[in-house]
């Protein structure tokens, strides 16, 4: 593997690169950073899940659901591969990148959640075409939606039980928590439990 020798990588010259390679990469700030690879199968299972759940509702309505190989360049310098993107932009099938990734969905792991939560968001939040963004934790009932509002700004819906459905119009369809922890154990979310008011007297 021949990392480009740059001090500062576009990302149209990083997906270009990229389109040459077997590893899996991110382009940040102008830098090539290696993604973690060996998940863990709550992982694998919770994405493949969402995939099938959302591509055949987002497909009758014109978009196309991928997982991780789809591109989303958030910056002149920094493109991110979400573990699922559904893309309603025009079709090309020679495209490197989504052309308007609608929902992106990140699914946590040990070494990505902090990242996922910060960077990330904010880097989806600003990007124009994004309506919606989804966090998922594959071993615990636990997703967070941000949905962009008709003014542009952002509301956050959280779903902690698995009979719970988070309704997605925009991409033509809801997505169950049911049918996300198919096949899978995950344990309730914790709760925070209000203790009694200490009495110091």
């Amino acid at each position: 593997m021949a990392v480009p020798e740059h001090d500062f990588l576009s990302a149209g010259e990083f997906l270009q690169w990229m389109s040459t390679q077997q590893e899996r990469f991110e382009l940040v700030d102008g830098r090539i950073f290696r993604m973690m690879t060996g998940a863990k199968q709550s992982r694998n299972v919770v994405t493949a899940n969402i995939v099938a759940t959302l591509l055949p509702q987002a497909r009758a309505g014109g978009c196309r659901t991928t997982s991780s190989d789809t591109a989303v360049r958030t910056g002149p310098g920094t493109v991110r591969y979400p573990d699922v993107v559904v893309d309603c932009g025009p079709r090309d099938p020679d495209a490197l990148e989504a052309s308007r990734p609608t929902l992106v969905v990140e699914v946590a792991s040990p070494g990505t959640s902090a990242i996922d939560a910060t960077d990330k968001l904010d880097e989806y939040r600003a990007h124009g075409d994004i309506r919606l963004i989804l966090f998922v934790d594959p071993d615990v009932i636990s997703v967070k939606l941000y949905r962009r509002g008709p003014d542009g700004g952002w509301d956050v819906e959280r779903y902690a039980d698995l009979d719970m459905v988070v309704e997605l119009p925009e991409i033509g369809g809801p997505l169950a928590l049911g049918d996300i922890y198919a096949a899978l154990d995950p344990s309730p979310r914790p709760r925070l439990r209000l203790l009694k008011e200490p009495n110091f007297r």
